[in-house]
């Protein structure tokens, strides 16, 4: 049924099926159709029916209201309220409709209709009395009786107490009649108090009090005819006034059945204080008429005085409980403001410690800067104590662009209340103490108190040296305590965009230390940095106090020469650089000697940009290097060119290695007594499609740089292992040498040694006949670890070759050291064999060093026939060269191994 009643469409069917029902049967009471009997029995019908279906829709509201425990309850009231009557009126119709006789008085049927009104007064007085508290619900019932009593003496003194006079029925009945209209005046009263006070805001609620209110009035005013008519004979069955009764429990009906309403919000306190003046204003109209209507009508009835002196009684008792409410709110008030007051000591003792105890000091001043209050914390923070600056100006302490800040400030805050601003200013204490300070300005003039510009002061020293010292790092080396690469370029940019008048040079010049990287791999990094600092001291010293130097990083430094007229102030500079490096550095007792290779680069102002001037400055510095005679080298755009043209070819070799491009070529080497082919040598080559065949001399450097030798080292390798292997199962009877070229930088790999053995092993190559050829400076680079390289590669089986042999240290130490199988006479001794004034002691030293330590010799770079016959006479053993052949590709040297191997068979065979 809840769910039912919920739909707005059921509702409006219900509320129209009541109003027609009620007009219906209001119309019957009114035209009287049919006899008595049938009068009565439709009038208890109607009643009792009318009665229980609005008291159980009551109870169905009350089911579906979950929320609200009040309100739930108060509708269980009503509904018993409905249900109690309607019970008492089918009593009371079964004896008029039944037994065809009156309802006796008191019956059977009183004990609903007395129910019904207790059940009424209850749920009403929850809806009156809504406050939380005891002594106000008290109150407030306190109220409602007296509103009832008041009611009460008017209706006594004008109907009721002189109806009951004349009437002639029995006592008990007049008394069950006195307590019917007195118990609906209650009603009525409850009923316009709820509406009222319903009105005025002072009751929530989430009932629809107006059309209960309604309902409650009709049927109050009904049992009040019911009784005056009762007392007077004139009451039937049927009579109109059933319509009354009929209409309050329809509209209950209604009521039960319409929308849950929101609760209203309480307004303020006016519509609760009429609430409050409400009883008084019934008592006193009340009063005045319970004097005025006795002298009119000349009746004087004793009921009156108990009810005046009820109503005195009841004003007495509610003075009682609103003092003691009035009491208890007063305890309740001076609670909150001891509480308030404790709150607001610990506020103020907690903020007063704050303040005190704060990094900050805070100080109020006037507009002018006149210190009219400083916090204790000023003496912790700044060391004077707060009587010495009271009455002074807070400019005083500050020196003259601080002063003006701050008044500036104070002046432009002074006229928007609330305005802050923030400030750093320097302030000088007498005892020349200088302390960085930030202060945030307040302007509170306008607050009544403060009245006055609050400034928060704070010492920032230790963090203003923070922050230079931050800077100072992030543009100076930690090392030398030089300007770095940030601040260089900075300066470079400043120098080639300021004004000049007439044509000035800015010129940069890059050096790097020659032999910095030995210095630091031999003796540790503490004598290098050692050395970097004592560099920075020479050539600090050496320079004008307006030019700028910087450690660009390791050991490469940059220096700045402004104002110069021509680039040859630049020479000079450089120069002045190489004498101060001439003498020896001693670190822990040990003498250093150092070189820079300098590159300058000069322009006038304004004609390049920075970067560019600096770029060109790093070129000439790699071409001074590259000369190693200590002369600076000054920068030429044909430099330029040669970076661009040296990038370009670097893209194309990773191109070339990774598109597989490289090629390999064979040069052979032959026996000098036999001519016999004994070997040959690896060579990579690079046939660009455009370029044509690339000079090694030219790919080579630009691999070992950029790492790319791994790679081709690598390919080479494994080539050659490949080929080798070829030409072993060609001529088995004359196994060839496979010589191939280690770099530096192969050799310095952990994993060389492990490469070469997986190039045998996939290969299928002995390793005796795999020889790897390497120049004396790259096995003195890393001594101890090319050494260890070299022994786990002789494990393998491979055999060694000094290449160019002659040309580096040549010392005995390292061949004695090293495990070396042949030597390689470099081509420039060779050289020295043929023509007019042919030398051939060198050639001869190397061919006996290699006879005494059993090694073999071979000798390179052999274009000649003379050179041929010298080195056959001074008992070299090998050769190779462009007399022999040009480097061919391998199946130019197959075509050799097969002649060779023919023409060995053929000498085999008998003649």
């Amino acid at each position: 049924m809840g769910m039912t009643l919920t739909r707005p469409g059921v509702r409006t069917f219900l509320v129209i099926l009541a109003v027609i029902g009620y007009l219906v049967v209001a119309a019957g009471f009114i035209v009287h159709p049919g006899s008595t009997l049938a009068q009565a029995w439709l009038s208890g019908v109607a009643l009792s029916v009318t009665a229980i279906l609005s008291g159980l829709a009551c109870w169905a509201r009350a089911i579906r209201v979950t929320e609200d425990r009040r309100t739930r309850v108060t509708w269980l009231f009503l509904g018993g309220t409905a249900l109690a009557w309607g019970l008492g009126e089918f009593v009371a119709g079964f004896y008029e409709v039944v037994l065809q006789r009156d309802s006796p008085s008191p019956s059977a049927a009183d004990v609903g209709f007395l129910a019904a009104g207790v059940l009424l007064v209850t749920g009403l007085l929850r809806m009156v009395v809504p406050e939380p508290n005891a002594a106000a619900r008290i109150r407030a019932l306190v109220d409602g009786l007296m509103v009832s009593v008041a009611v009460l003496l008017v209706g006594w003194v004008s109907v009721l107490g002189p109806t009951m006079h004349l009437s002639r029925i029995g006592s008990a009945e007049k008394l069950l009649l006195l307590i019917y209209p007195s118990a609906d005046i209650a009603l009525i009263t409850l009923a316009a108090y709820l509406v009222l006070r319903t009105r005025a805001g002072e009751t929530r609620s989430a009932l629809p009090v107006e059309p209960i209110a309604l309902a409650v009035l009709v049927f109050g005013v009904s049992d009040c005819c019911y009784a005056y008519l009762e007392l007077t004979g004139a009451y039937r069955s049927g009579h109109a006034v059933d319509a009354g009764w009929l209409g309050a429990y329809t509209m209950l009906l209604i009521s039960a059945v319409m929308p849950q309403k929101k609760k209203a919000v309480e307004t303020d306190d006016l519509p609760r204080q009429f609430g409050l003046l409400l009883p008084y204003v019934f008592i006193l109209g009340a009063t005045g008429l319970s004097l005025v209507i006795p002298a009119i009508t000349g009746t004087d009835e004793h009921g009156t005085r108990w009810i005046q002196a009820g109503l005195i009684l009841l004003m007495v008792a509610r003075q009682l409980f609103s003092m003691r409410e009035n009491l208890a709110l007063t305890r309740e008030l001076e609670h909150r403001v001891v509480a308030r007051t404790q709150e607001l000591d610990t506020s103020h003792q907690r903020f007063r410690a704050l303040v005190e105890n704060s990094s900050d000091v805070v100080s109020m001043v006037d507009r002018n800067g006149r210190l009219i209050y400083t916090s204790n914390s000023v003496f912790r923070v700044f060391g004077i104590p707060p009587e010495r600056l009271i009455g002074g100006r807070v400019q005083e302490w500050m020196d003259e662009p601080s002063r003006i800040a701050m008044t500036e400030a104070l002046e432009s805050i002074s006229a928007t209340p609330l305005a802050t601003a923030t400030l750093e200013v320097l302030v000088v204490f007498p005892d020349g103490r200088r302390v960085a300070v930030e202060n945030t300005v307040t302007n509170l003039l306008d607050d009544p108190a403060v009245q006055a510009i609050v400034l928060n002061s704070r010492d920032i020293s230790e963090r203003r040296q923070l922050e230079d010292e931050l800077v100072h790092q992030a543009f100076h080396d930690s090392l030398t305590g030089l300007a770095n690469r940030a601040l260089f370029m900075d300066r470079v940019r400043h120098a080639m965009r300021r004004r000049v008048l007439g044509p000035e040079t800015v010129g940069v010049l890059f050096l790097d230390l020659d032999g910095f990287k030995e210095v630091n791999d031999s003796l540790g990094h503490a004598t290098g940095d050692a050395l970097l600092v004592d560099v920075a001291r020479r050539l600090t010293s050496c320079l004008r106090p307006g030019d700028t130097i910087a450690r660009l990083g390791g050991d490469e430094f940059a220096i700045l020469v402004e104002g110069a007229l021509t680039g040859s102030e630049c020479v000079a500079v450089a120069a002045r650089i190489n004498e101060c490096l001439e003498s020896a550095v001693v670190i822990d007792g040990r003498d250093l000697f150092i070189r820079a290779s300098i590159g300058i680069a000069s322009a006038e102002v304004g004609t390049v940009s920075a970067d560019q001037l600096i770029r060109n400055a790093d070129l000439a510095m790699y071409r001074a290097k590259e000369k190693q005679d200590g002369e600076p080298a000054l920068y030429d755009p044909i430099m330029h060119s040669s970076l661009v043209e040296r990038l370009a070819l670097e893209a194309e070799l990773r191109k070339a290695v990774a598109d597989h491009q490289l090629q390999v070529h064979y040069q052979p080497t032959y026996v000098l007594e036999s001519g016999e082919l004994v070997g040959v040598e690896a060579l990579v080559r690079w046939p660009h499609p455009e370029r044509g065949m690339v000079q090694p001399d030219l790919f080579i450097p630009i691999a070992e740089q950029t790492g790319l030798i791994h790679e081709i080292g690598r390919f080479v390798l494994r080539e050659a292992c490949f080929q080798g292997q070829e030409w072993a199962r060609m001529s088995p009877s004359t196994p060839m040498n496979i010589g191939v070229n280690v770099s530096g930088k192969q050799l310095q790999r952990r994993d060389f040694a492990d490469e070469v053995s997986r190039a045998l092993a996939d290969s299928g190559l002995d390793a005796g006949s795999l020889v790897l050829e390497m120049t004396e400076s790259v096995l003195m680079n890393d001594a101890e670890s090319a050494m260890r390289t070299l022994k786990a590669l002789k494990d393998t089986g491979v055999r060694i070759a000094i290449d160019d042999f002659g040309t580096g240290y040549s010392s005995l130490s390292y061949l004695h050291r090293f495990p070396v199988d042949i030597l390689k006479i470099d081509r420039s001794f060779v050289d020295r064999l043929s023509g007019a004034d042919a030398q051939d002691s060198l050639v001869q030293s190397i061919v006996q060093l290699g006879n005494t330590l059993q090694l073999e010799t071979i000798a390179e770079g052999i274009e000649e026939h003379s050179q041929l016959i010298a080195l056959r006479r001074l008992g070299c053993t090998m050769a190779q060269g462009y007399h022999f052949g040009r480097p061919a590709p391998a199946d130019t040297v197959s075509a050799l191994v097969m002649d060779q191997n023919a023409n060995n068979v053929a000498r085999a065979l008998p003649a």
